[in-house]
């Protein structure tokens, strides 16, 4: 799908037109939120913490839902579904613009069956390495591929996820040989590298900044475009000769298609409003994430790019679903 096509749906998504009446005052029931991942991780933490200041902003009960399963796509499919009148809305990661190039017979379109919200954080992806893989540079990880082609094995929650495509990005543009190993989830590929069974990882830099700061782990390179303040002594990738390799998880809010422009409106604001927080910008700092908050229309082009990047990435590195 061409990338101003896809900017058209999603945009489509955002304005549904004469079709979708205002819904007067919002919300006027319990909110549930669907998070497609397991209780515990990043996502969901960021949800929670955000569902309790909506609570209370709205007078009604935000209740957090788990449904996880399916590479994302069971809870994502639920809230395809629901009803479109903003009280069901579904928290989404890069696997929400990475599956339409990875799946197929998806059981719904991300395109027509969404209408983007916001863009609420991001964490940097960290690469970091066992100690005993014997490397502290970009430089050393990328001589110790070349000597050894095929050797250098690299974790990933998935096939097809974020860290995966970051290994496949080191490959096309370092021009190494590694092994990509995939996991059915962050929780098994991180015990797997904290146990030496595998030497690499891209990793949300949440997860292992503990690790990192015990030196069960030691951090290669930070793959953003400035270092991250909880590790102010790793240098990017940038700062090691890889201009421009950026990789992150990020997380977003979306609804059901021809949910009323002026409810997209009102979520998009009151997401924002509430990442302005004082508290809530300490604590996602005290996790090492960056608060964002967009427009439902700059959300629109972002995942519209994202997509169109995904899709690049899949087919020239040959991903697939696990």
């Amino acid at each position: 799908m061409k990338y101003s096509m896809m900017i058209g749906l999603l945009a489509a998504a955002i304005f549904p037109g004469a079709a979708a009446a205002d819904s007067g005052n919002f919300p006027q029931k319990q909110v549930t939120i669907v998070v497609p991942f397991p209780a515990g991780g990043t996502l969901d933490v960021l949800t929670r913490l955000l569902a309790q200041n909506l609570s209370k902003d709205w007078k009604q009960a935000v209740v957090v839902d788990n449904k996880p399963g399916a590479g994302t796509m069971i809870g994502t499919e639920y809230v395809a579904r629901s009803a479109p009148d903003g009280h069901t809305i579904g928290m989404v990661a890069n696997s929400f613009a990475i599956n339409p190039a990875l799946q197929e017979n998806m059981r719904y379109d991300t395109a027509r069956d969404f209408a983007p919200v916001s863009l609420l954080a991001y964490t940097p992806h960290v690469l970091v390495a066992h100690p005993g893989v014997g490397v502290g540079t970009l430089r050393e990880v990328l001589d110790k591929a070349k000597a050894a082609p095929g050797k250098l094995t690299f974790a990933s929650f998935g096939s097809g996820t974020s860290p995966h495509l970051a290994v496949e990005r080191l490959k096309a543009e370092a021009g190494v040989d590694v092994v990509h190993v995939p996991y059915k989830g962050q929780a098994p590929a991180l015990t797997d590298l904290l146990g030496g069974h595998v030497q690499m990882m891209f990793a949300n830099l949440p997860d292992v900044l503990p690790y990192i700061q015990s030196g069960e782990l030691k951090a290669i390179a930070v793959a953003d475009s400035q270092r991250a303040d909880k590790l102010p002594d790793v240098p990017t990738f940038a700062e090691q000769g890889m201009a421009d390799f950026n990789s992150n998880s990020w997380f977003g809010a979306v609804v059901p298609a021809k949910t009323p422009d002026s409810v997209v409106k009102q979520l998009g604001r009151d997401f924002e409003r509430v990442l302005k927080l004082p508290e809530v910008r300490e604590l996602l700092d005290g996790r090492g994430l960056q608060a964002v908050g967009m427009t439902p229309e700059d959300f629109a082009e972002y995942l519209a790019a994202e997509m169109q990047s995904a899709q690049a990435l899949v087919k020239s590195s040959g991903a697939g679903a696990n």
